[in-house]
């Protein structure tokens, strides 16, 4: 892609985001000195094929530094949102920040709150996108401007069980699978284990953290502006990360873990768990490679995973049972749901509707002329 526009200087900023004026000009120095960063501020003439490179932006390219055009606290006063893109481009190109921009970032941290979420959310985008997100993470830690985009994360830092929740998370998500959904699950996946901490008699315990962990990624989520459908994937990842396989399982046991998760989301459920365990430094995961076998195979053989696989559905029931609409038609739907993950073969239309008039006759009646 080009872009075109008419070089030119710019005004002072009062917003920290706009200029309040500029003055177009033909001077391409000019244009690239109003630039965030020297990497940034070099021009190309096509015409008779030279450089202008007036802030020595080649010899930081040169020496993988990133380094402001001039002051670095002027150029984050004109848009806060430079100090993220600094630790962005860090992040993304294995750069080092200047020891300036560093400082200007320390002193000016607190002003990122200013930045739209949707801004932030953009570059945060980009850091998750880099081969080692981990790295950006921590450099947002070090100059202080996590505190002011995902406190939660911050508080994570000072959590050890037994190590720090906070290198654990750094390391899932540079263990993830590079797309958005995986990175973010993983960065948040015990995002709650701060506030469920618990101490019995010197063993470390986070009672209810999937679930606490899966409310706090939505709020997270939604605050930075995410897509109603991400926020819900990343939450429903999160809530459900912990499996606990074990080679004993039935096959029963393992239907319901797809009928838990979703047909749609469990392959995505095992890449976290895999995530998960490679954080903890494990190479290999061979339960993991065990469960995903089985699940493998039962989602190739197309057994019956989710409600609307069972033979009949609640029309059936009614007629059957000469039912009108109501909570029991979908008691004894559940209950021959249940049925068929326990044992798939009954999931046939007469088999189920015998079923249900043995549930309703002998569960369903049963309570009801009880609790009458």
């Amino acid at each position: 892609d080009v872009q075109v526009a008419t070089f030119r200087s710019d005004h002072d900023y009062r917003d920290g985001r706009r200029p309040e004026g500029v003055t177009f000009t033909r001077n391409a120095k000019e244009d690239v000195g109003r630039r965030d960063f020297t990497i940034n501020a070099i021009a190309y003439d096509p015409l008779d094929h030279t450089i202008v490179d007036p802030y020595d932006g080649r010899r930081d390219i040169a020496a993988r530094s990133i380094r402001s055009v001039g002051q670095a606290a002027t150029r984050f006063d004109e848009d806060a949102l430079r100090m993220l893109r600094a630790v962005r481009f860090a992040c993304v190109l294995d750069y080092r920040l200047d020891a300036a921009v560093v400082g200007a970032i320390e002193r000016l941290a607190a002003t990122i709150e200013a930045i739209s979420a949707e801004r932030v959310r953009d570059e945060l985008g980009k850091l998750m996108g880099s081969a080692r997100p981990a790295h950006g993470w921590r450099i947002l830690h070090d100059t202080g401007l996590l505190a002011h985009i995902v406190p939660e994360l911050e508080r994570c830092h000072a959590t050890y069980a037994p190590v720090d929740v906070f290198g654990h998370l750094l390391a899932a998500v540079d263990c993830a699978a590079n797309d958005e959904v995986s990175r973010w699950a993983a960065l948040l996946h015990d995002i709650a284990k701060p506030e469920t901490y618990v101490n019995r008699d010197g063993t470390v315990h986070f009672p209810g953290h999937d679930e606490r962990s899966a409310t706090r990624a939505t709020e997270i989520l939604t605050r930075l502006r995410f897509r109603n459908d991400t926020v819900k994937r990343v939450a429903h990842l999160v809530r459900h990360h912990m499996i606990g396989y074990l080679t004993t399982w039935s096959d029963s046991a393992v239907r319901r873990l797809i009928a838990r998760v979703g047909r749609d989301a469990i392959i995505d459920q095992l890449k976290l768990a895999r995530a998960d365990r490679c954080a903890y430094g494990a190479r290999t995961a061979p339960l993991l490679d065990e469960l995903e076998d089985r699940v493998t195979e039962l989602l190739r053989s197309r057994v019956p995973l989710e409600r609307s696989d069972l033979a009949i559905d609640g029309r059936d029931v009614m007629r059957h049972l000469r039912l009108g609409p109501g909570p029991v038609v979908g008691i004894v739907l559940r209950e021959l749901y249940e049925t068929v993950l326990d044992n798939p073969e009954q999931n046939e239309r007469d088999t189920l509707l015998s079923i249900a008039a043995r549930f309703h006759r002998s569960r369903v009646t049963y309570r009801s002329d009880k609790e009458s």
